[in-house]
């Protein structure tokens, strides 16, 4: 028991956090705990936590990707076009994730073949992907979408929305990945070491590839779930949904430099900003209030662990060494 709590030490400390913000929400209204409330809040955050899981390879790998809602933008006016075109959802569906999944290839071309900093590289595609999805929806926007592409949005399973359900699936499928396959072990080792992974032989930039691929994947599936939900698109859709997106991976567990991290982590931490958010909202938080604590929790997670080393070397130094023996 004592090896598995170290083990998951990060997970179970998160787990406390999740109860004390859920304590302290349902202290700030009586509504919170309603299981209705609690259903359609944890639909709100379902499109953030998809983009969680998508940049999550990648950051393993010691990358970045801070083009992901620009790429769901992009997703979800093309649902929307696709929609008023009359085009079924179950073709329009692997139409738009092999389009959003080429653009995460775009950023991972560059950065594994090009050999260019990943935060310079998606702070650019950022901008280009806003800018097509600006232009495909217009100033207006796309509204009138057809049944078909809002039935996930307004569907239940049991007590629980379908679209909580499939960001459930997609979040076990990736630990899945991360945990079991080549792809999740390279990406790791990469992570970790690079430089060792190289003098492996592993395939380094088909790996980094793929998971920008992946993390596109993800950004088009999040598209889905947002046109479902609000039933409209635009060029600004999700605009500044980064903060939050990266603040729950790192906040997971998953190390900003790589090589560590793992999908029950980033899933925790994801029910945990949304916890705290859902209590700010019940709380009158101003929303440039609640962008400031999650960015503070940003900072936190990041600043953290070296803030943890540099007391425990601190302290080392401070004791007296042992005594020689004679």
């Amino acid at each position: 028991m004592t090896r598995i709590a170290r083990k998951f030490s990060a997970e179970l400390l998160l787990v406390v956090l999740i109860v004390l913000a859920g304590l302290w929400s349902a202290q700030l209204s009586p509504y919170f705990l309603d299981l209705n409330n609690l259903m359609n809040s944890a639909a709100f955050f379902v499109v953030f936590g998809l983009m969680a899981f998508g940049l999550f390879p990648v950051v393993v790998q010691g990358e970045i990707d801070i083009s992901l809602a620009s790429t769901l933008a992009v997703a979800s006016v093309l649902f929307a076009k696709l929609s008023v075109s009359g085009v079924p959802v179950l073709v329009a569906l692997p139409i738009v994730l092999v389009v959003t999944g080429g653009l995460g290839a775009i950023n991972g071309l560059l950065v594994a073949y090009g050999g260019l900093p990943s935060l310079a590289v998606t702070l650019g595609t950022l901008g280009a992907y806003r800018g097509i999805a600006y232009l495909l929806a217009g100033d207006a926007g796309v509204t009138g979408l057809t049944d078909d592409y809002t039935l996930l949005g307004q569907s239940w399973v049991g007590v629980v929305p379908s679209t909580v359900v499939l960001f459930l699936v997609f979040a076990l499928v990736i630990g899945v990945l991360m945990e079991t396959t080549k792809f999740g072990r390279y990406s790791y080792a990469l992570g970790a070491n690079p430089a060792a992974s190289r003098t492996a032989a592993a395939p380094v930039r088909q790996t980094r590839v793929a998971a920008y691929a992946l993390a596109g994947v993800a950004a088009g599936l999040a598209g889905f779930v947002w046109v479902n939900q609000y039933q409209s698109a635009r060029g600004d859709n999700a605009d500044g949904a980064i903060l939050f997106v990266l603040t729950a991976v790192v906040l997971g567990g998953v190390s900003i430099k790589g090589g560590s991290g793992r999908a029950l982590g980033v899933l925790l931490s994801t029910v945990l900003l949304a916890t705290i958010q859902t209590g700010m909202k019940l709380a009158n938080v101003p929303g440039t209030s609640q962008t400031l604590v999650v960015g503070l929790l940003l900072i936190a997670a990041i600043g953290g662990p070296t803030l943890v080393q540099l007391i425990r070397n601190g302290v080392g130094k401070l004791r007296p060494a042992a005594p020689a023996r004679g």
